[in-house]
């Protein structure tokens, strides 16, 4: 944690390191040490500006050496006093870090990932790692004894289920080939789902799973891992494809050309919204306040609150420069899922202006799609937004939320982690056809500028008819 990011939100930065303010026991120190350094810092620039005076008066003062003298003594004191100041300052700083560095490595008293992430996708379960098996691919047939074993696997995703596969194939008329290991007894020992993606734009290739956070093979060893991978590899260079890009949050899976550009955002959820908004710190708190001055409702739901959702989601897809889903996709999920899937929109004045769409699995509720209308932004209405989501998370008895799929470094992470969510590393192997050079289909590729801008003048009524035609081509 650097010293900056501590100065600014002193508070905040203790609460995400310790869970709270009560459990730092060096919090006192903590914050009168960034409060000395930020009143340092704050003395340096007046110095400062009173140096640049000094220096100017130098111009006016060339035919009087008695007070070139003493501007000289003047500049010689502001010098040595500007060194002390660095110096006390530095001192302080390195102090400040250490109250941090001391408690890094301590483990935390909640769980420390969610279930998916905590186990290897190979489980070691079912007979040795050289097991003999076959990989075929699946009918619909398999569907309950699929579902079976991913209802098992403890690294499972929802987007694991079978059902994702006729979803997929219905919404954006892409065919699924989904992989299936069996031992010698015709048990299932591993899977893998894949989607297969064509277009003139962009060619034919295969992903595991396209618009999703994850996918990838589960298996009960490495060995089963392996065959699933291969075979998959296979299939797809029968067909002609360019490559096989398998999503996952395993590292050394396999022997592949990996990009590690992704990581999740994940938090551990209090027990209570009470200790939840003891652990955000002053800032964020002052933030959600803001939004809670105006006329706002919250409202959560499914089917009845699509239009809503919608509504947002199409408007602010097109400020951002990116085609939009149809709205039938979300309509398939709230459809299929309706345990699973929630939304939740936030009203002002009567008009939706906020929305989230929600998926929960296990031990952890994740939030894929979030909107918030940019004409709102000075209201904060979007951190209300999102301290309504974690709320919701706590009432349902999740013990973590996926604030969702960001670049390292990016706005998006920027967000996350003041939030107090850290990062899991995704990994994201390739096949590649003849070894060509992996993929880059992202939208910070320098090619889809000119696209994302056009895109961004275009009424929101036109880029809901020709959105989906286009992102169902954007795994």
């Amino acid at each position: 944690m650097n010293v900056k990011d501590i100065l600014n939100d002193t508070d905040g930065c203790i609460t995400q390191r310790w869970g709270s303010l009560a459990k730092c026991e060096n919090s006192a120190d903590i914050i009168e040490t960034a409060h000395s350094i930020n009143l340092l810092i704050n003395e340096q620039k007046t110095v400062k500006t009173h140096k640049q005076q000094c220096s100017k008066q130098f111009k006016t003062a060339t035919d009087d050496p008695a007070k070139v003298d003493a501007l000289k003594q003047q500049m010689q004191a502001i010098s040595e006093r500007l060194k002390s100041l660095d110096e006390d300052r530095k001192a302080k700083e390195k102090h400040l870090s250490a109250c941090f560095d001391a408690t890094a490595d301590q483990p935390s008293s909640m769980p420390s990932l969610p279930q998916q992430f905590n186990q290897s996708t190979t489980r070691d379960e079912a007979g040795s790692p050289t097991q003999a098996v076959t990989v075929t691919l699946a009918e619909d047939k398999d569907a309950t004894s699929w579902d079976h074993y991913v209802d098992q696997h403890s690294a499972a995703s929802l987007y694991h289920h079978y059902g994702w596969k006729g979803l997929i194939e219905n919404t954006f008329n892409h065919q699924s080939h989904h992989f299936v290991a069996r031992n010698h007894d015709q048990k299932i020992v591993g899977l893998l789902p894949t989607t297969r993606l064509k277009s003139r734009l962009f060619g034919g290739f295969g992903v595991s799973m396209p618009y999703f956070n994850y996918g990838g093979v589960l298996a009960d060893n490495p060995s089963v891992s392996t065959e699933l991978l291969k075979e998959a590899a296979r299939f797809y260079q029968d067909l002609g494809c360019s490559h096989l890009e398998v999503r996952t949050t395993q590292a050394d899976l396999i022997d592949w050309p990996a990009s590690t550009d992704k990581v999740s955002m994940i938090r551990p959820l209090p027990d209570t919204t009470a200790e939840l908004d003891q652990q955000l710190g002053s800032k964020i708190r002052a933030q959600i306040k803001r939004a809670q001055r105006e006329n706002t409702q919250t409202l959560v739901g499914g089917l009845e609150l699509l239009d809503q959702f919608y509504d947002v989601f199409a408007t602010n897809m097109r400020d951002l420069g990116t085609p939009v889903y149809s709205k039938t996709l979300f309509a398939n999920i709230l459809s299929q899922w309706p345990q699973q899937a929630t939304i939740v929109v936030i009203q002002l004045d009567g008009q939706p202006v906020a929305t989230a769409f929600l998926l929960g699995h296990r031990d952890m509720l994740e939030i894929p799609w979030a909107s918030t209308l940019k004409k709102v932004n000075p209201l904060s209405i979007n951190m209300l937004l999102y301290w309504e989501v974690l709320s919701f998370a706590i009432a349902q008895k999740y013990q973590f939320f996926d604030f969702g799929r960001s670049s390292k470094d990016h706005n998006t992470y920027r967000f996350k982690r003041q939030w107090g969510a850290k990062p899991v590393q995704h990994h994201w192997y390739y096949w590649l056809q003849d070894e060509q050079a992996m993929p880059a289909l992202k939208p910070d590729n320098p090619k889809f500028k000119l696209a994302i801008h056009v895109w961004q003048q275009l009424p929101v009524f036109l880029t809901r008819i020709i959105g989906p035609f286009i992102v169902k081509n954007l795994p």
